[in-house]
């Protein structure tokens, strides 16, 4: 499949916010991922900081 896990980045470590989204995009200063069921999940005052394509990875830290 095409899902990416998708990991917030902080000062206290990393945390897997969602392991399979298979949508992603920004709004205002959140991030908002969707995984193929339709489950929705915001990620509130973050950017994106680094996507990896092949490792199926999308990386936040926060604003």
């Amino acid at each position: 499949m095409c899902e990416s896990a998708v990991v917030l980045e902080s000062a206290e470590g990393t945390e897997t916010v969602m392991p399979e989204a298979a949508m992603v995009w920004v709004k205002g200063s959140d991030i908002v991922c969707v995984d193929i069921l339709g489950r929705e999940m915001a990620v509130n005052n973050a950017r994106i900081s680094e996507i990896d394509l092949m490792g199926h990875r999308v990386l936040l830290t926060r604003l």
